[in-house]
């Protein structure tokens, strides 16, 4: 992998207020590495700008809009572009809003970028964040959503986090 830059993911709700963390983040993460994005208002805008004006190399993904011919061909046009956004990085920070939660395109994301192995990193905005990696459990059968299946195992186990 020598030559190869560690290609960082920063997606999240529009709705997502805390500039602030973003910036931290962004201003964290070694100049030498990528940043890969949408153009998207809120925490993608802000990730761009700082990595920009690092000098950061920045990676934009947008949908492809062209030729389409019906409303329902859209939403398919931006999960597409979530698809291959997650699929360039090996690593995802994701921002959720305490307003909307876990749902819409940064659901997908995450959820896509686990599917895919990708560690994900996911920040909310009360200042909690979690790192979320895909593990097998052989003694969960019932198939369900990634992060209820995460939840209700944590809550059925009683475990202690940090030390």
């Amino acid at each position: 992998m020598e030559g190869a830059t560690m290609k960082i993911g920063i997606v999240g709700a529009r709705k997502y207020q805390d500039k602030q963390s973003v910036i931290d983040l962004v201003n964290s993460i070694p100049a030498n590495y990528s940043i890969i994005t949408s153009s998207c208002k809120g925490v993608c805008t802000w990730a761009r700008e700082v990595a920009e004006m690092r000098g950061m190399e920045v990676i934009l993904f947008s949908p492809d809009l062209s030729n389409i011919r019906a409303w329902f061909e859209v939403p398919k046009r931006y999960y597409q572009r979530n698809k291959e956004m997650v699929e360039a990085c090996n690593l995802l920070h994701a921002f959720l809003s305490a307003e909307d939660g876990y749902t819409g395109g940064t659901k997908f994301e995450i959820e896509y970028a686990i599917k895919l192995n990708i560690p994900v990193q996911i920040h909310r905005e009360n200042g909690i964040s979690q790192w979320v990696y895909q593990y097998f459990f052989p003694f969960i059968k019932q198939k369900q959503g990634f992060f209820l299946a995460w939840e209700r195992f944590f809550c059925n186990t009683n475990l202690q986090v940090g030390g």
